[in-house]
């Protein structure tokens, strides 16, 4: 009677252990297979693979145990299930432990940064927008007007070896065009300014005559004026976009905060993996997703290596060293989460190594009982695999 007692605790006890240790692994393969449904079902399925990682354990110990006729191929067989069926579960395990610790304040800290950065972005941001563009507008204009002033100067030179229109005059007009074809990437300009042609203004060179002067001038004022009016129109067309942009963050940041008013409250309340699962798809879909592709610098720490030292100017590359802010969709996969764990890619404020120890633990003790368990059972006749 005692015996059975002792082989009815046993088998309760593996029962618990098994449950949880389950559920952990079937909630973490439910996120990533299933968009978090169908939980039960994979519960079950789990369930059962706990019972063939446990036979398989038992298996294993009792063909290294056994001095006489042990069966290698049984031996490498069951220890290579029970490794396989094992590393699922522990791997999935810290997943949901990670989860269930991490996931509040990972979605907390993503949203704050997305508010903090559209903030920063918006407040003020149309003054600054028309303050960018009258100075672009104005720097231009002034760059040309000096450039043109020193070639009017220099098509009325007095000196008797500069007088009229000749190289100089060319040099001043190139530079002129140079100016004005030097921002067209800036701002997407498609122009394309030419000022001098020098198969249409060949007729120009040498002229010195005050009359034929006056036409020169008068003709590249003119050219000047027209390219000047088409950069206008490409500086303003390109602030324009800009102020739209900018009047689309500010309706990203309006759903940041209604997130961060009414929902994320109500997540942490519940504090459930399946509950930050749910909300993840929602901040994603009306913030994060929406965030310029910039942003995602301020969330990540580069580290910086020397290319190739023996250059004069090292040539810079980047590489992830980690997170500042850890992103939210890396949290709901099982083998990313590890990856990161295994790159040192976390940020300073997610500790691990308890969880890790956790799930070795809840493991350990579930195998163990199964084990214990079945030797009970068995020595009673009773055998249950």
């Amino acid at each position: 009677m005692k015996k059975t007692i002792t082989i009815i605790a046993l088998w309760a006890a593996y029962a618990v252990f098994a449950f949880f240790s389950a559920y952990f692994t079937a909630t973490s393969l439910s996120l990533n297979l299933l968009q978090g449904t169908n939980l039960w079902i994979i519960f079950i399925m789990v369930f059962i693979i706990a019972l063939l990682a446990g036979w398989c354990l038992t298996e294993f110990i009792k063909q290294i145990s056994n001095h006489i006729d042990p069966k290698k191929s049984i031996t490498i067989l069951t220890f290579i299930g029970f490794i396989l069926f094992w590393g699922v579960s522990f791997m999935t395990n810290v997943h949901y432990f990670f989860v269930q610790k991490h996931g509040y304040t990972v979605l907390n800290k993503e949203l704050s940064n997305c508010k903090n950065y559209l903030t920063e972005n918006t407040d003020n941001a149309n003054k600054r927008i028309e303050n960018d563009r009258s100075n672009a507008i104005n720097g231009v204009r002034a760059d040309i007007q000096t450039t043109f002033d020193e070639f009017t100067r220099e098509l009325n030179n007095a000196m008797e070896s500069r007088i009229g229109f000749g190289d100089h005059c060319i040099i001043l007009l190139q530079q002129l065009e140079s100016r004005l074809n030097s921002d067209t990437a800036l701002y997407h300009d498609k122009s394309r300014y030419l000022i001098y042609d020098e198969s249409r203004d060949r007729g120009y060179y040498g002229r010195k005559e005050r009359k034929d002067l006056q036409i020169i001038y008068s003709d590249y004022r003119q050219r000047i004026e027209n390219a000047l009016q088409r950069k206008t129109s490409a500086i303003n067309a390109y602030y324009d976009l800009m102020i739209v942009k900018n009047d689309v963050w500010k309706e990203i940041l309006r759903s940041a905060d209604s997130l961060a008013t009414y929902d994320l409250p109500e997540v942490r309340e519940d504090g459930s993996v399946e509950a930050y699962f749910a909300y993840n798809s929602k901040q994603n879909a009306l913030v994060v997703d929406k965030m310029p592709s910039e942003y995602d610098t301020t969330c990540i720490i580069y580290k910086v290596q020397n290319a190739n030292t023996g250059e004069d100017k090292a040539s810079i590359s980047k590489k992830i060293a980690g997170y500042k802010i850890y992103p939210s969709k890396h949290m709901f996969d099982t083998f990313t989460v590890w990856n990161d764990i295994m790159h040192g890619y976390l940020p300073e404020y997610m500790r691990i190594w308890q969880w890790i120890l956790i799930s070795l633990l809840v493991d350990v003790v579930a195998f163990l009982l199964f084990y214990l368990a079945n030797k009970q059972s068995s020595s009673s006749s009773s055998i249950i695999y």
